[in-house]
């Protein structure tokens, strides 16, 4: 009977990964194209839309994320972050105007963000046994799920426009708002206090090497991932359909986390981080020197952002071993939430007043920078030796990068 229960309640996670990812992306390739009209065409106005909301959701989880481990909650607040997701996108589908964007997402924000981290520690809490197997299965569906919402976006674009397919993503996540309402309920019944939610977590000083190492790999994207879009569908003047198929085809790719996984086994952070590096300033010499939408789209389907991504989620979880895991990750996403929200404004600004091409060759420098940098910031091994913890002094592709 419980293993019945069991996998009964795999089956329907990995629906909900597969619908919640088909949704998202059915919207995602044109999303900044869209706040980008409503903005007047200009790049710091579509920023801000794009990064302020960003910003609030990032702070925002780190409150949900301390109430959620102090009652022992999961469920109710991935269902209030579903709702919030729906109710905003029918929202946003009658904005009129940039103020009337970031108005919805900033509002949609606040409890639009109460979802992340409760609903990665209800997977942690619900399957103690062959995690990683179903975290495969799991992260498989999405992936197809992302594959299919991509390449569909293109053609229903032209077909019924953006409002509508905004409409559409509301609709289909209905599916998985049906889904987690029928996931059992906890039985803890905790209150939490106020020091409980502001309470800091202590981690290892080690952290702030890797992550300065962090902030230096994903700089470029956060000068130039922004507009990739708007600079294929706008400039290069690529149709709405090789737009999608191109972020099908790099949704796709994301695969490539499993032997990029291995090769994380094997080689040092440093070594995976240049590497990542080294990838990054090629391919925005590559946007810098496309004039074609083809050649623009091979550049952009190669997988950098995988390969990085495993190498500092596999050194942050090391790290997460020693401290509060939800509280440590929602503080590290405010961090690098206010970076990139902070250079992606300053890039917006500097695409008005030059060319958004300009931020292309910006960035392939800072990505050449960041790969040569890292060798003085990471040691040669895989870790630093552990040392002792110190509280947080300091207030965390996408379509951005690949």
């Amino acid at each position: 009977m419980l293993e019945r229960l069991c996998n009964s309640l795999r089956a329907k996670l990995l629906v909900y990964s597969f619908t919640s990812s088909l949704a998202g992306n059915i919207v995602s390739p044109f999303l900044s194209v869209f706040i980008f009209e409503l903005a007047g065409k200009s790049f710091l106005a579509t920023s801000i839309g794009s990064q302020l909301p960003a910003a609030i959701s990032a702070l925002m989880s780190l409150v949900w994320a301390r109430i959620s481990d102090s009652t022992g909650k999961r469920k109710a607040f991935v269902v209030l972050s579903t709702s919030t997701g729906i109710a905003a996108s029918i929202a946003l589908s009658y904005a009129t105007s940039i103020e009337q964007v970031v108005a919805v997402q900033s509002l949609g924000a606040i409890t639009g963000s109460a979802g992340g981290s409760a609903f990665s520690a209800l997977l942690a809490e619900k399957f103690r046994d062959g995690r990683g197997e179903f975290l495969g299965r799991y992260n498989a569906a999405g992936v197809l799920g992302g594959f299919l919402g991509s390449l569909a976006s293109g053609p229903l674009y032209s077909a019924i426009g953006f409002r509508n397919l905004l409409r559409l993503n509301a609709a289909l996540n209905l599916i998985p708002l049906a889904l987690i309402l029928t996931v059992p309920e906890e039985n803890s019944a905790s209150r939490p206090t106020t020091r409980d939610i502001l309470r800091i977590p202590r981690v290892p000083r080690r952290f702030w090497r890797l992550y300065a190492a962090r902030l230096l790999m994903t700089l470029p994207g956060a000068i130039g991932g922004g507009v990739l879009g708007i600079y294929f569908l706008k400039y290069l003047k690529g149709s709405p359909e090789l737009w999608s198929t191109v972020v099908s085809l790099t949704v796709l790719a994301g695969l490539s986390s499993i032997p990029y996984g291995r090769l994380a086994d094997r080689l040092s952070t440093r070594q995976m981080f240049t590497l990542a590096g080294l990838g990054w300033a090629a391919l925005y010499a590559g946007y810098y020197a496309s004039t074609d939408p083809l050649v623009f789209a091979a550049f952009f389907i190669f997988p950098v952002w995988p390969l990085f991504w495993v190498a500092y989620s596999k050194a942050l979880m090391d790290i997460s071993d020693e401290t509060e895991r939800a509280t440590f990750y929602a503080f590290e996403g405010v961090l690098s939430t206010v970076y990139g929200s902070a250079i992606g404004m300053a890039s917006g600004y500097l695409a008005d007043i030059t060319s958004p091409r300009l931020l292309f060759l910006v960035s392939s420098v800072a990505a050449l920078s960041a790969a040569l940098s890292v060798r003085y910031l990471l040691p040669e091994t895989g870790q630093d030796a552990p040392s002792s913890s110190a509280p947080f002094t300091a207030q965390r592709a996408p379509s951005g990068a690949s």
